[in-house]
């Protein structure tokens, strides 16, 4: 009887002790909530998406649903960056449609893609129960949105713009959940990065770096203000945005650069890609602010609302603080598997010590 008693208590305990590691179960349905506050009920994960928008197929494609997009628009089958590798592919096989885009240009063969993949002898994509995802200005998602609205569609997700980093992972927990229907690892590390980058600033406290983003647009340099993405991933690296100015109204104003960097020298510059892509802009930036700050280039995708922003942050809090943060980009996994070899082992140490102690328990019983 004793011996019985003290295999329950044991197996008990064990059961207890890997808790911890029972995996995340699904529930059955899915609601989520999109960028202009339509609410959308599916019954799981979608079988198929429609992307209309770089940051939404980049996206997609970072919560590991390549093999559910049906369409895309040109824009993204045309992007260089190696995210689109794997769609570029598809779209040459004939298994993804890209002949279309939101603009005028291309709204017409947009709308034949979605149609054609949308018809039960045609294509895959169920209206009923598969979303479209359209991103850009409310001027522009009119191009296509009443019309799907008009062919059936139940599902359109819509967003105008995201000018936040904070807005970025709420955006793709989202994607991620129409997806998946949880949220995914590269999103969990998303906002881990932050997450880590905010606690080690707070631990060294630093002297905040003066920086600021540059682009190029209407022939002219511009700076970024409040409304820019990159503006606000600069300050979710920890930096000090020396051009945030309330008096502009738009995200991005020109100012005369060398007097900006003589007043802030040591300063870093931010550089878009529509910059440090093209020579003679790139030379033109630098003669304007001289050696006064350090050109930081960076890549188009981070200045979009992918997961990739994450990597861009990551480079601009390296570049701000390098005595803190080097190497490549944090992931919740060394944490997490730390963590849980950890907790694996005080648990098991109080197991073997509830075991010890209900055996000596049991055996000094009369």
């Amino acid at each position: 009887m004793k011996t019985v008693m003290a295999a329950a208590l044991v197996a008990l305990l064990l059961a207890m002790a890997v808790t911890p590691f029972a995996e995340e179960s699904d529930g059955a349905g899915i609601i989520v909530t999109d960028g202009i506050g339509n609410v959308i009920t599916l019954d799981g994960p979608v079988d198929r998406i429609i992307t209309v928008g770089t940051g939404i197929t980049a996206t997609v494609i970072g919560v590991g649903a390549l093999d559910k997009i049906s369409v895309c628009d040109n824009y993204a089958y045309r992007n260089t960056d190696s995210i689109f590798d794997g769609l570029r592919t598809l779209v040459d096989e004939g298994k993804v449609l890209a002949g279309g885009n939101i603009y005028s240009s291309g709204i017409d063969q947009l709308k034949k893609d979605i149609i054609y993949v949308s018809d039960p002898d045609t294509g895959n994509f169920d209206i009923e129960s598969d979303v479209i995802v359209v991103t850009g200005s409310e001027t522009y998602r009119n191009n296509i949105v009443p019309y799907l609205k008009e062919n059936g569609f139940r599902n359109i997700m819509q967003w105008s713009d995201i000018t936040e980093y904070a807005d970025i992972i709420g955006f793709a927990k989202t994607i991620s959940m129409v997806c998946n229907g949880k949220v995914v690892k590269p999103v969990e590390d998303m906002e881990y990065i932050s997450d880590y980058v905010k606690e080690e600033l707070a631990k060294e406290s630093p002297a905040p770096k003066d920086a600021f983003y540059v682009t190029f647009s209407a022939n002219v340099f511009k700076v970024g203000n409040k409304g820019s993405l990159a503006n606000s991933m600069i300050i979710a690296a920890g930096g000090n945005s020396i051009t945030l100015d309330p008096s502009q109204s738009t995200s991005t104003y020109e100012t005369n650069l060398t007097e900006l960097v003589s007043e802030h020298p040591g300063c870093i510059a931010f550089a878009d890609n529509s910059i440090v892509s093209d020579q003679d802009k790139l030379k033109m930036l630098e003669a304007q602010i001289g050696d006064k700050a350090t050109i930081v280039p960076l890549q188009s995708i981070w200045n979009n609302y992918t997961l990739k922003s994450s990597e861009g942050l990551w480079t601009m809090a390296c570049a701000m603080y390098p005595d803190i943060f080097e190497g490549d980009v944090p992931s919740v996994d060394a944490e997490t598997e730390l963590g849980a070899v950890e907790y694996f082992l005080a648990g098991l140490g109080t197991v073997l010590v509830a075991i010890i102690g209900s055996y000596i328990f049991i055996w000094r019983r009369p």
